[in-house]
């Protein structure tokens, strides 16, 4: 047998391989059916695929994944000890907070959400105008203990206190110490500039920890010494600080969001943000705490821009079909940068991963790794490109992306066998050379 004989042998064998997959690609992409309807789903609930037309690749990866959530699972830190062992990822509404949330409060707290005036925090600047009064009269920021120290008298707790009930501490205590009458004692009280707070965040949050807020650049604070009086701390409220943990989850109860002050506990409702209806937003001191208890499943009104979700998610997206990087295939920035309730849809399309010759990409699949928020385990979801335009509205086919999701997009087993070809006549190419 001379090389004429095999490079015929090797071209043959090419065009029938190709016409095989041709046939059976057609054959896939006409036997496509929608999907039941009628189904819900709380987070990630994996479609139900014909087992004939399993894509052993696909299937390789989910094998893949699967064996890696079991070795997470079964992960433990260094001699069973770990610094996170007592925390707690979710909080129920029917079930007591955890001891440590849970502190005996002094009896001075009051709830503040029906206040007219804002409570004092540590680092907070007000100004002490007493009539008749020079030596105490003045400008003076709270300690970090909470206190108010004036002239001649032992140290105020002021934190937690509007202007007016400071008022009342510092006439109560010019009084008690015979500097002033009770009679003809004159006091006003303004605040100046609202200090950045430090409070804690826990529960159906993105990223839970302690968060500060109010926080503002050196102009503003040499701008505000310069105003006679007043200030408004726009952000210093329950919004600003669940915004600043990333936002609440999907599966968040913003109806029962609790407050946690000096061991006093406050719930509030936050609906009106995502209803329209009025809200009581509630101002945040120094040392607050906030645990944004779960409803267990995943609630898709939440799933959008919002004062307490996310503005916007980063989804890392994979699309080595169409070219050999992802540069190749227009894959940037601004394809990986979506608003907050983008679906898997939306991000397939942004990958470049949809349309194309209907003949050869209509078996084309996309993998979604996410982590399920309530749970803490990474899952993974299998979606056909093609089925995924035809079912766009079902939320178990067509799921919502959450910040750092991973996308990737496979090629169909027609391009597939279409690289493989173009590989073999690469080898062959140069034997032609050789006759």
């Amino acid at each position: 047998m001379n090389i004429k004989q095999v490079v015929t042998g090797i071209s043959r064998y090419v065009m029938a391989a190709t016409s095989v997959v041709v046939i059976s690609g057609c054959a896939v992409h006409s036997g496509v059916k929608n999907p039941e309807a009628g189904v819900t789903r709380d987070f990630y609930v994996p479609a139900k695929r014909d087992q004939s037309k399993i894509d052993p690749q696909a299937e390789a990866v989910n094998e893949m994944m699967a064996r890696n959530q079991s070795l997470a699972r079964n992960d433990e830190c260094l001699n069973g000890v770990s610094g996170f062992d007592s925390t707690q990822r979710n909080f129920w509404v029917n079930q007591p907070l955890p001891s440590q949330l849970r502190s005996a409060g002094s009896e001075r707290f009051e709830v503040s959400a029906k206040r007219r005036l804002l409570p004092l925090s540590p680092g907070d600047r007000i100004e002490v105008l007493i009539h008749e009064g020079e030596e105490f009269s003045g400008q003076y920021v709270v300690n970090h203990d909470g206190t108010l120290e004036l002239p001649y008298l032992p140290p105020i707790t002021v934190v937690g206190l509007d202007t007016e009930e400071v008022e009342n501490r510092l006439e109560l205590q010019l009084v008690r110490e015979n500097f002033f009458l009770a009679h003809n004692l004159r006091i006003s009280v303004r605040p100046l500039q609202w200090a950045p707070v430090m409070v804690s965040v826990s529960g159906a949050v993105f990223n839970p920890g302690r968060v500060l807020i109010n926080e503002r650049n050196p102009q503003q604070i040499e701008e505000a010494k310069t105003r006679i009086a007043g200030d408004y701390p726009t952000k210093r409220y329950l919004s600003e600080a669940l915004r600043a943990a990333a936002g609440v989850r999907p599966d968040a109860r913003i109806d029962k969001v609790v407050l946690i002050r000096d061991g006093w506990h406050q719930e509030i409702d936050l609906s009106g943000i995502f209803t329209g209806n009025s809200t009581q937003d509630v101002s945040l001191i120094a040392g607050d705490k906030v645990v944004v208890p779960t409803a267990g499943c995943f609630q898709r009104q939440l799933a959008r821009p919002s004062q307490i979700t996310p503005k916007g998610i980063r989804v890392f997206i994979s699309n080595l079909a169409s070219g050999k990087d992802n540069a190749a295939a227009a894959v940037g920035n601004y394809a990986t940068s979506m608003p907050y309730g983008t679906r898997l849809l939306q991000a397939v399309v942004s990958g470049n991963c949809a349309g194309g010759t209907q003949l050869t990409n209509a078996s084309r699949f996309a993998v979604l790794v996410s982590e399920n928020p309530i749970t803490g385990q990474s899952e993974v979801v299998e979606r056909s490109i093609e089925e995924l335009m035809r079912n766009p509205e079902r939320d178990n086919f067509n799921p919502y992306l959450q910040p750092n999701d991973s996308v990737a997009c496979y090629d169909s087993s027609v391009t597939n066998v279409r690289d493989i070809a173009r590989t073999i006549i690469d080898i062959v190419s140069p034997i032609k050379l050789l006759r």
